[in-house]
């Protein structure tokens, strides 16, 4: 059976790989709004570390990404 993380990384993963042009050289965004997704990013990255208690999938409190 999948897991509670199992699960909220592949979420997690998806996440990241929707908002990876945000950091690209080329990307539009000024860089006060790349370092606003920088620190999105890693909050999705630290999510195991922030929900070590938690069991149920519906636990995991995923942060907001930055308005475009």
């Amino acid at each position: 059976s999948i897991s509670v993380w199992d699960s909220a990384r592949h979420q997690r993963n998806n996440l990241l790989a929707e908002c990876d042009w945000t950091q690209l050289p080329d990307s539009p965004l000024s860089d006060a709004a790349k370092l606003e997704w920088q620190n999105y990013r890693q909050a999705l990255r630290d999510l195991p570390e922030t929900h070590e208690a938690v069991n149920l999938i519906d636990e995991v409190v995923f942060p907001t990404p930055p308005n475009l």
